[in-house]
């Protein structure tokens, strides 16, 4: 992963299988493409291959889904580098613009 991030300042990345989802059981299971998919696989898995590497990651919001719900983006970093990621999620933000509550919630 280090060798691969050499010739980058980060990855951008999914953060989940899908958008975020609206409030439910924890472990029920999602729909993603009219499949059920597990909650934990649903909302999680792109985000455990940098838990176990060690690379930093940042979430932000960078979109809304038609019905208002957000839309997350994963920037991951170089080891030992956080606060460089830090600086990078800051311009991607200002681009993309500031998280805006859904008005539901």
């Amino acid at each position: 992963m280090d060798e691969a991030l050499t010739q980058w300042d980060a990855y951008l990345c999914p953060v989940a299988m899908t958008s975020a989802f609206t409030h439910r059981e924890r472990g029920t299971a999602i729909q993603v493409d009219n499949r059920s998919v597990p909650y934990s696989m649903a909302s999680g898995a792109y985000v455990v291959p940098f838990n176990l590497t060690g690379h930093p990651a940042v979430v932000i919001p960078i979109g809304k889904t038609q019905n208002g719900l957000p839309i997350g983006m994963q920037i991951v970093g170089k080891r030992w580098q956080e606060m460089e990621l830090l600086a990078i999620a800051q311009d991607i933000d200002q681009v993309v613009g500031g998280f805006q509550r859904p008005s539901e919630y």
